[in-house]
């Protein structure tokens, strides 16, 4: 997280998002390494994952829509406060969760938080927030998939799918989220990078993701991003590192090592290697559609 001096206070009051972009994506596509590759950026702020949205403020969304609909008993907390002043409440909440992210940001800068499951609450985060914007990163979910079981076998043992059904439902779900809103969303607010780009030619991919922001990156820069991340280095050393605050950098220090194993192969279609037949399948039986609409097609069903 680069240092700032003379910081704009009036960009933690304003909160409506013009300073914020949200990088999502189902867990295991990869949204650490364009995270990394965009701090690199001396106007893009960023840090590890806050899961503001996920854990605490979309919850608490979705339980005021369950207790406004009558259908559902009349209780909860529409039978004390209004819209209004719910909303309200909650704004006031989020600008105090914001604010270390925001108010050191000076004129042009932007704070990046990749939190790979607020793709789930992207509703939520508009509605608060209007003018923020929207970096999805789309994978092929046979990789996911392999991903996501490796991980669930070492760091990821409290959170990954243990098996290739579970794990190919948290892709759907979150592609079903993303798509949704995307759809809803402008060209000037939505990005969409597929990693299979970021692979083949991360210097393009990384060039349109800071047009989108608004931002200028130069070929020599991008470079320096690019080979400070490359993936032997993410796994030795981690890459461009994580800001780290509040009470987990006393734990942890200011900064976050990658567990073992965080960081695999980084390459496009070693699902070929890792899954089963029968991991094929059920990705297979549950995604074909969503597979076959984005460009991710099977040759000879699930074999291949």
């Amino acid at each position: 997280m680069h240092l700032i001096e003379a910081p704009d206070r009036s960009a933690a009051s304003e909160c409506d998002g013009r300073n914020l972009v949200f990088l999502v994506g189902c867990p295991r596509s990869g949204t650490t390494w364009l995270q990394r590759q965009l701090a690199c950026h001396p106007r893009i702020h960023t840090a590890i994952e806050s899961h503001l949205f996920d854990h605490i403020i979309g919850p608490i969304l979705r339980r005021w829509e369950y207790s406004i609909d009558t259908r559902n008993g009349g209780m909860g907390p529409a039978a004390y406060y209004t819209e209004e002043e719910f909303f309200r409440m909650i704004r006031s909440f989020l600008r105090a969760l914001l604010r270390p992210m925001i108010e050191d940001l000076r004129d042009g800068e932007i704070f990046l938080d990749k939190t790979p499951s607020h793709a789930l609450f992207l509703p939520e985060i508009v509605r608060l927030l209007p003018r923020c914007r929207i970096i999805h990163l789309l994978r092929d979910p046979r990789d996911v998939v392999a991903s996501l079981l490796a991980a669930s076998r070492s760091f990821g043992s409290m959170w990954a799918p243990k098996d290739a059904r579970a794990a190919i439902r948290m892709w759907t779900e979150h592609i079903w989220w993303v798509r949704r809103e995307g759809r809803r969303l402008p060209p000037a607010q939505f990005h969409e990078v597929r990693y299979e780009e970021l692979l083949r030619a991360p210097h393009e991919a990384l060039k349109v993701c800071v047009e989108f922001l608004g931002l200028e990156w130069s070929d020599d820069e991008i470079a320096r991003a690019v080979a400070a991340n490359e993936k032997s280095i993410a796994r030795s050393i981690g890459g461009t590192a994580l800001y780290v605050g509040g009470e987990l950098a006393r734990n942890i220090g200011p900064n976050k090592r990658d567990p073992d194993g965080f960081v695999r192969r980084g390459i496009s279609g070693s699902w070929r290697a890792d899954l089963s037949l029968r991991e094929r399948f059920w990705i297979w039986r549950t995604a074909r559609k969503e597979m076959a609409e984005l460009g991710y097609r099977w040759r000879f069903l699930f074999f291949v």
